[in-house]
């Protein structure tokens, strides 16, 4: 395990090298802490004959826990290559369609994990809504970040989950805050995104700031979505989408770039008219073909 584990630290030494490269700039716009006590709590809820799943618990960005499924293939060469998988704006680690994904990705040999976000699925606090996109604020949208690298750090510290081959999934907001994270932590090797978007800066009041003294790091995804290459990044979105206007999606492919993947799918933001499970098993084609291909790290670029 402790081999394992120095092995894995090196891949979180990469995200210093990567600050090193980005200048005076801060080397992220939300905090991580690779080095803070995850306190990891683990406890089996079920299984099948292709999988197990478990409940995780660890200490989050702010000190909060934060609860998580865990699916771990039966069968399969050790270690696995594994994927943070997250949400929309609505949902939790219990929602249908993320566990069906789930269970199509350990189908394939993949390790899951799905964290319940800040007000979300059993961090719902009583009495409270969830947030419309709007009421997003920086702080919220960071914690959110924060948590997906805690989150990515308990994935690491696992001695069946090979550290080179950490993939992140998001559909709708876990794609929004997702590339945000994954453009900014190098440990991920392959990025999904799912009728996501960018260019929110008009909606969500200090995704953008300037306080007077020193610049501070935009949070909006079409800000950092860039600092994924040369890692493989693929943006899927479709043409009746009735919460991500096409604007935005478009605005958050021309700021990736060329070495990008974008497909459009004549449908609406729930997939309602296609084939969900076609849809998703064409996504894990993706990152499984590249992650095959060898991905060249970003701390390298």
């Amino acid at each position: 395990m402790k081999i394992h584990l120095h092995v894995c630290l090196s891949a979180v030494g990469s995200v210093v090298a990567f600050a090193s490269l980005a200048g005076a700039e801060p080397a992220t716009p939300f905090p991580m802490a690779h080095g803070k006590p995850l306190n990891v709590q683990v406890r089996r809820v079920s299984g099948t004959s292709e999988y197990q799943q478990f409940r995780v618990e660890f200490d989050g960005i702010s000190g909060d826990r934060v609860p998580a499924y865990l699916y771990v293939p039966q069968a399969g060469a050790k270690p696995c290559p594994a994927v943070l998988l997250q949400y929309g704006i609505g949902g939790n680690k219990n929602t249908d369609y993320i566990v069906e994904i789930g269970q199509q990705f350990v189908a394939q040999g993949f390790i899951v994990l799905t964290i319940d976000a800040p007000m979300r699925g059993e961090r719902k606090r009583p009495g409270t809504k969830r947030p419309l996109l709007g009421q997003f604020s920086r702080s919220l949208f960071s914690q959110y970040c924060g948590d997906y690298s805690r989150a990515v750090d308990y994935l690491a510290s696992r001695p069946d989950v090979d550290c080179k081959r950490l993939c992140y999934m998001g559909i709708s907001w876990g794609a929004i805050t997702g590339v945000t994270y994954a453009a900014n932590d190098p440990r991920i090797r392959v990025v999904a995104s799912m009728v996501g978007g960018g260019n929110f800066a008009g909606l969500l009041s200090g995704w953008r700031a300037d306080d007077g003294k020193k610049s501070i790091p935009s949070l909006d995804p079409v800000d950092n979505v860039a600092r994924i290459a040369p890692r493989p990044l693929l943006m899927l979105n479709v043409t009746q989408d009735q919460l991500v206007p096409r604007p935005y999606a478009e605005a958050l492919h021309k700021a990736a770039g060329k070495g990008a993947e974008v497909r459009w799918l004549e449908t609406d933001h729930f997939f309602r008219t296609v084939n969900r499970q076609e849809v998703v098993a064409g996504v894990i084609r993706f990152i499984q073909r590249k992650l095959k291909a060898g991905i060249p790290s970003a701390a390298g670029k």
